[in-house]
């Protein structure tokens, strides 16, 4: 009986053993299963977010742009980006309508043709009086992925004009739109605490060495044309590290430029980009939308203001721009305008600010607001300095594959105008047709 005994108990204990190293390696298996899984469904995300990114350029903005003209025509009205009627003409006016349609805002309900079960699918045709039962392709048999497809174009580019050699005119430009967006009341907290240094944060200083981080030279960039050495002693810390001194890597990096904090990042990094394409570090208004990327209203507040202030170091024309009270609910109009229906021009932005209360209608709590508001005088063409209406061009892809317990993010950025330098395949000229890669990050 004792043999017995021992004998069970040393077996018992040797198929508890074997038992669990077994479960630890199918755990371990459907672990590396559901990676890969998950990993492949975030990438297949990419992939379709760049076939609509080429569907919406390709069909969908030539579309836009020929119901566009025949709209303006019908109405009558002009469609300039740069000029525009200004004084009682303009107040007079209506604004001219807009008509745009953005496939890339509803990327995450087109995927779910793909990423869906059958009976989802089904359900999403159903929508659209399609019957999807005999469609090969469509749906999953386990995992779900998503994307958000964003445009980096309608931010402020704030490595425009930076590098080995780099432009002071465009600085300019780029340090005006800074202090437009840092201006409001609202985010005068941010700059009322010292930092660990014990230093305080000046909104002039901050935009001053966001810039100087990303160029190449040692003099302090100054809209006055100073020439004082960038003395920002980024060595003189704990943790001691020395400026970038050229172009912007990610803007994350905007994290380690002095005076730079996390409210800071949490308040204004959604409306900055080190991607955006135009060569004169204009703002594409025309890719501005409150759906994927939040409330554009601050952005479209500190591109008016910088609009209306060609010269920093002097008080704008009209004070108006300055009121918080007066140019918010105007401008969060323009918002929900550039999210519904678009911008044709310029012009459209410059007319509401002369005469909002033609931008709602008589029946909404705001017509008596801005009825009784006064008018705020943005000429088309200084607009057109900072800011211009056209197409996107740079895109964010924020995709994301799940499968089991795993679930893969990858952040991709797209530029459709890009040459390829360096081809990843023998078919440079598809992969530039799918858009050029600047950035790829998986988590």
């Amino acid at each position: 009986m004792l043999i017995v005994l021992s004998w069970l108990a040393l077996m018992i204990s040797v198929i508890a053993e074997f038992t669990y190293g077994t479960s630890v390696d199918a755990a371990q298996a459907a672990n590396t299963r559901d990676e890969v899984r998950a990993h492949y469904l975030a990438v297949s995300s990419v992939n379709l977010s760049r076939l609509l990114i080429k569907i919406q350029q390709e069909f969908i903005d030539p579309v836009m742009g020929q119901l566009q003209k025949m709209l303006s025509s019908a109405t009558g009205s002009g469609s300039s980006s740069t000029t525009g009627t200004t004084g009682s003409n303009a107040a007079s006016a209506p604004p001219s309508l807009g008509f745009s349609l953005r496939v890339t805002d509803y990327a995450s309900t087109l995927m779910g043709f793909f990423s869906g079960s059958k009976e989802d699918v089904a359900g999403l045709g159903g929508l659209i009086g399609l019957d999807t039962s005999n469609i090969k392709g469509l749906g999953l048999k386990s995992g779900t992925f998503d994307a958000q497809i964003t445009a980096e174009d309608g931010k402020i580019d704030i490595n425009c004009g930076s590098g080995f050699a780099p432009d002071r005119g465009k600085q300019l430009v780029v340090y005006r739109l800074l202090m437009g967006l840092m201006y409001s009341r609202r985010f005068d907290n941010l700059f009322a605490e010292a930092d660990a240094s014990g230093n305080f944060a000046v909104r002039s200083d901050v935009a001053s060495a966001i810039i100087d981080w990303a160029d190449a030279d040692e003099q302090r960039f100054s809209p006055e044309g100073g020439s004082g050495s960038e003395d920002y002693r980024y060595d003189a810390r704990a943790d001691r590290y020395r400026a970038h001194d050229n172009s912007y890597d990610s803007i994350e990096e905007v994290k380690m430029v002095r005076g730079v904090s996390d409210g800071f990042m949490e308040a204004f990094q959604p409306f900055l980009t080190v991607y955006a394409s135009d060569p004169n570090c204009k703002v594409n208004l025309g890719a501005m939308s409150n759906k994927e990327s939040g409330d554009c209203t601050p952005l479209l507040m500190g591109v008016i203001r910088a609009a209306a202030m060609p010269d920093p170091t002097k008080p704008p024309a009209d004070p108006t721009i300055f009121d918080d009270a007066i140019l918010y609910p105007v401008a969060s109009i323009l918002c929900d305008r550039a999210s519904a229906a678009g911008f044709d021009s310029l012009n459209t932005i410059t007319s509401v600010l002369q005469s909002p209360q033609t931008a709602v209608l008589p029946d909404d709590p705001r017509y008596r607001l801005f009825q009784g508001m006064k008018p705020i005088n943005v000429d088309a063409g200084a607009l057109g300095n900072v800011a211009y209406v056209g197409s996107p061009r740079v895109y964010r892809v924020v995709s994301s594959g799940e499968s089991g317990r795993v679930k893969k993010k990858i952040t991709a950025i797209l530029d459709t105008g890009r040459i390829v330098e360096n081809p990843w395949t023998r078919f440079p000229g598809a992969e530039k047709d799918a858009g050029v890669l600047q950035y790829w990050r998986e988590e």
